[in-house]
């Protein structure tokens, strides 16, 4: 039933395109052509909701050729753009298989060329570290100055100040993420990732702050603040298992900042209970090293490898951690292996990269001097730092969003509307 609603949808539409659009842009109207684009921006919502059903149905291996099918619908380039968006954002699928997706997406050429203002952030967030700084800061400007969708423009400009701020430009940072608190507070009714967003970009402020050394009262204000948006995200019922794990390991970060070592431990377990990532195993050992269980944190990441990981960002953390781990034990041979492991070439930024060199100069240290506490501290407090988890907790990617809302409500959404036009 569900499918077929969705279904009858785009049939619908299509066919109004081809009754009244197609045989009046013939008139040659400058206006009526207009309305080319209208349709196409209209069957594109239709059919991504189509392509939504056969994901919770468990058949996407079947939308491809459903949009194959569906290429001639509307005659214009514009919707043959659209096709092999769909077609990316299907390559995709739950898992958000990044490679999978960039591969699809490349087939509009150059991004560069893009200019519809739907696909430009969809492709450059597939695109990443694939460009330089200076390309991505210059496209995600061009998305902030085209779009009128405030989510897009939330996101967009967080990820601007995250990446000014992971190469040093500490100044321009402040003002972007400053600017994403603004314009998320003047929002009347923010939906729950505008929220998150709103949470991570004061999480960056304290970290900020509480890296400057400024008045600590600030940074726990922004922390508060940050704790309070994720705190009442958790009470959205319309969260699935993922998203609400995600969530309980960003309120863990905003506890780790704070020192609060139990109730950082407190909501990682939570969060593996629902849904355990092998990422929230290396912030549980930080939390029991921290709390006087070395032992235990050392069994915990002993077991981890990076194979375990999906990404730099997550492998760079590891590795921070399991230095400190290393240094803390003494033991030589894992204090060989962090070494190896920091000697790693992962991307990561200016920041980050100085970080790395921090750990290892620790590391390095440990094992020509041995074991002591005194290290030990200052390798814990090289990781207290708020930068050094800043790439954990920025979510580069919006539309896996880092949570997970139920997608059920909306397919009854579509269902009933199909009910009442009959």
């Amino acid at each position: 039933m569900v499918l077929k609603a969705a279904r009858a949808d785009v049939t619908q539409y299509t066919i109004w395109h081809k009754s009244h659009t197609v045989p009046l842009a013939h008139i040659g109207n400058p206006t009526l052509l207009n309305m080319w684009d209208i349709d196409v921006e209209a069957l594109f919502d239709y059919v991504e909701r189509l392509m939504t059903v056969h994901m919770e149905l468990g058949r996407l291996d079947e939308f491809p050729a459903v949009l194959e099918r569906l290429r001639k619908n509307i005659q214009t380039d514009r919707w043959q753009q659209k096709i092999v968006h769909l077609q990316a954002l299907c390559a995709l699928g739950k898992n958000w298989d990044e490679e999978k997706g960039y591969r699809e997406i490349i087939k509009l050429g150059p991004i560069n060329s893009i200019s519809d203002k739907r696909i430009l952030p969809f492709y450059l967030n597939l695109s990443g570290d694939r460009l330089s700084l200076a390309e991505r800061l210059k496209l995600i400007d061009q998305v902030m100055e085209t779009t009128d969708d405030e989510t897009t423009l939330l996101h967009q400009t967080l990820v601007k100040g995250t990446l000014l701020l992971m190469h040093n430009d500490l100044k321009g940072a402040v003002c972007a993420i400053e600017n994403v608190v603004q314009l998320s507070e003047n929002l009347t009714e923010p939906d729950s990732f505008q929220k998150l967003k709103h949470a991570q970009a004061l999480f960056v402020l304290a970290s900020i702050s509480l890296d400057s050394k400024q008045d600590p009262e600030v940074s726990r204000d922004y922390l508060h603040r940050s704790t309070d948006l994720f705190q009442e995200l958790l009470t959205d019922t319309d969260l699935t298992a993922i998203g609400r794990a995600a969530l309980l390991s960003e309120l863990s970060g905003n506890y780790r900042l704070q020192s609060d070592w139990e109730k950082a431990l407190g909501h990682l377990r939570s969060a593996s209970e629902i849904h355990g990532v092998p990422i929230f195993k290396v912030f549980e050992a930080r939390c029991l090293s921290e709390l006087d269980g070395l032992s235990e944190a050392l069994n915990i990441i002993d077991e981890l490898s990076m194979d375990s990981f999906s990404d730099d960002e997550e492998k760079a953390d590891y590795i921070w951690n399991f230095g400190l781990l290393a240094i803390a034990s003494g033991d030589t041979k894992r204090l060989a292996r962090a070494k190896n492991l920091l000697e790693m070439p992962l991307k990561r930024g200016p920041i980050f990269y100085q970080q790395s060199l921090r750990t290892t100069t620790l590391v390095l240290e440990a094992m020509h001097s041995g074991n002591s506490q005194s290290l030990t501290n200052r390798a814990r407090g090289a990781l207290r730092s708020g930068l050094s988890g800043l790439n954990s907790y920025i979510i580069f990617k919006p539309n896996f969003f880092g949570i997970g809302f139920d997608v059920n409500q909306v397919i009854d959404d579509a269902t009933r509307k199909h009910e009442e036009r009959e």
